[in-house]
């Protein structure tokens, strides 16, 4: 149903996007047939179209939502800056540090022996319209990186990094990779989230 305001000859549906969060701002007199406040997608999602020529304090209606086809619900989830993982055992040690974008919307992370876990959201609106790139930006010569690298996947299954690194005998070993990640909603190729982060593991064993 059309929202009964226009802007143009466009009626207001086609010109901002939809409050897929539930944390837009309305323009109290601005109301559909039904008697319910208008709402769109907060600017912070998106990017603000010209105005519209209603305005609400002072300000056009056009600089509360997002306009049509730019909101995104996209954050890093914590990937980015360093993850480390450690240990030392008494005949052999291993460490892995991993991170994961899953398909509900959320983050896990976890730096196993020595280390701790931990979750977070790289989405609140629907994994499944965006796409993951992992990309190796710096390489080690130890460790086993456990990962898929330089093609486009699809978030509608869980999507991780690993690094593992291990040692026996009295010896001890490190790891470093370097990668980037980036996340597209596919619907137009924009990409909305673009870090690196920098896996670390090292390991000592006694004897």
């Amino acid at each position: 149903m059309a929202s009964g305001h226009r802007s143009g000859g466009v009626d207001f549906d086609d010109l901002f996007e939809p409050d897929v969060i539930g944390d837009g701002p309305t323009a109290g007199f601005l109301r559909r047939a039904d008697g319910t406040p208008l709402r769109y997608a907060h600017a912070q999602y998106g990017t603000i179209r010209a105005d519209v020529g209603r305005r609400t304090g002072g300000v056009d209606v056009a600089r509360l939502w997002a306009a049509k086809g730019t909101a995104s619900y996209v954050s890093d989830g914590g990937w980015g800056g360093r993850l480390n993982a450690s240990d030392v055992g008494k005949n052999s040690a291993k460490a892995t540090a991993a991170f994961s974008f899953r398909p509900d919307g959320t983050t896990f992370w976890s730096s196993e022996t020595g280390g701790g876990s931990g979750t977070n959201i790289w989405t609140r609106s629907k994994p499944g319209d965006y796409d993951i790139l992992f990309t190796l930006i710096q390489n080690g010569s130890s460790g086993y990186l456990n990962a898929t690298l330089d093609q486009w996947l699809p978030l509608t299954q869980e999507r991780f990094v690993s690094l593992t690194v291990s040692a026996s005998g009295g010896r001890s070993a490190s790891a470093s990779r370097t990668l980037r990640g980036q996340i597209r909603r596919r619907q137009d190729g924009r990409v909305w989230m673009d870090k690196q982060m920098q896996f670390f593991c090292t390991v000592a064993s006694d004897g």
